[in-house]
């Protein structure tokens, strides 16, 4: 017996180490983040980049024309942007509810299955046609974009950055228990990690929608990423060739996120699946290239793809300190519990301070009551994906129409 609860406190111990450099760095984007980005200098004249944005669609027929609405009011010249909807071997109408839209719309009847298909499939077709424009961005059919979006984006354009991720915000955070926690999670991905990463120099990841790529960088390295990651996937294949991609906090969109357990699991099974996918293969050739050419922005890079999720740090903290609890006594307890007590404040207050900064604070605490559900489902999810599930056929989120 002596020497199980020996090896479990090894383990936990292990555990907490990680976790504590986690939180340490974590907090430290987040410090970064508090003094904001520097401001974007200003470089010619603005309004000039003509912008195709590009809308890959799987019937989407009920949530599409929202989206083009929002894209409809965004306060950028009418005739400096284009919308192409890529319906791809859509089952329902959304092909008329593009054209509806005003939309120009590129029909996918076959070819391999996936988003990053269709995103090459359409970027290799529209180069046919010989389409003028300096820039894509990439936005998701049930997403809504804000109207300084193209703005935003161009402004990071002229300052030189090739590759931008946008923020990614929820537009029915308030909705449910299960929105508001996410709407929480979503503050600390975007505001305090991406946002201190952009604070200090680092680079971001693409995540499938509000992303926008100039012209040239595309024609430098053509659309490769086919797998159910393609955002994580060709965020890799961009850094290990030597470009960066930059968060963008002022190119704001807005997903409509699933109500609860049920409608969200197949997404976050493949979101999940697919990171953990390149993490096995890019993480490693990012912390090698790392490593080999002492860059900090690549090593940093690899430990975004393989660490684990901020709910899975938070479950294994309150796992350690569980354990320590109960543990019987032993020279490993008395310095053990408050070690996870220590780990969990840590990652507790940083949920606190994500709460404290979204737009309604109180009510994001109003999905506290959902965590003990909420932490075992993301590290179910997690060690599914990490197994392989939801790598296989895509299945669409199916989720009200996106409304603000």
């Amino acid at each position: 017996m002596d020497h199980v609860m020996t090896l479990i406190a090894a383990a936990c111990a292990a555990t907490l180490a990680a976790l504590s450099l986690l939180a340490a760095y974590q907090w430290l984007l987040a410090a970064a983040s508090v003094f904001g980005e520097r401001p974007l200098p200003e470089h010619g004249q603005s309004g000039q980049t003509r912008f195709l944005v590009l809308v890959p669609a799987h019937d989407e027929e009920a949530g599409l024309p929202a989206t083009l609405r929002s894209l409809d009011a965004l306060d950028y010249a009418v005739d400096r942007y284009q919308v192409v909807v890529v319906a791809d071997r859509c089952a329902d109408r959304t092909a008329a509810a593009a054209r509806r839209g005003g939309a120009l719309c590129l029909e996918r009847e076959g070819g391999p299955a996936g988003k990053g298909a269709a995103i090459a499939w359409a970027l290799d077709t529209l180069s046919g046609l010989s389409a003028p424009f300096d820039a894509v961005v990439v936005l998701d059919a049930d997403t809504l974009a804000h109207p300084g979006l193209l703005a935003a984006f161009e402004r990071g354009l002229r300052a030189g950055h090739q590759v931008q991720q946008g923020y990614n915000d929820l537009a029915n955070p308030w909705e449910s228990a299960f929105t508001r926690v996410i709407a929480v999670t979503s503050t600390l991905r975007n505001r305090l990690f991406y946002g201190g990463k952009a604070r200090l120099g680092l680079s971001a990841m693409l995540t499938g929608t509000g992303m926008c790529f100039a012209r040239a960088l595309l024609e430098r390295h053509r659309w490769d990423a086919f797998s159910v990651g393609e955002d994580w996937e060709f965020s890799a294949s961009l850094l290990l060739h030597g470009e960066r991609i930059r968060f963008n906090r002022d190119a704001k969109v807005f997903a409509r996120e699933s109500r609860g357990f049920r409608q969200a699991s197949p997404q976050r099974l493949r979101w999940a699946s697919g990171r953990h996918a390149v993490a096995a293969t890019g993480g490693r050739a990012l912390l090698a290239a790392g490593v080999r050419q002492r860059s900090l922005a690549l090593c940093d890079a690899a430990l975004t793809l393989a660490a684990p999720t901020y709910s899975v740090q938070a479950a294994l903290a309150l796992g350690c300190l569980a354990l320590a609890a109960v543990a019987p006594g032993g020279a490993a307890r008395p310095w053990l519990a408050p070690w996870a007590a220590g780990v969990t404040a840590l990652l507790a207050l940083y949920f606190l301070a994500g709460a404290a900064l979204t737009a309604a604070p109180l009510r994001a605490l109003g999905g506290i009551a959902l965590i003990p559900a909420f932490l075992p489902w993301r590290v179910a999810v997690e060690v599914l994906g990490l197994l392989g599930y939801g790598r296989g056929r895509w299945v669409r989120t199916r989720r009200l129409p996106a409304a603000r």
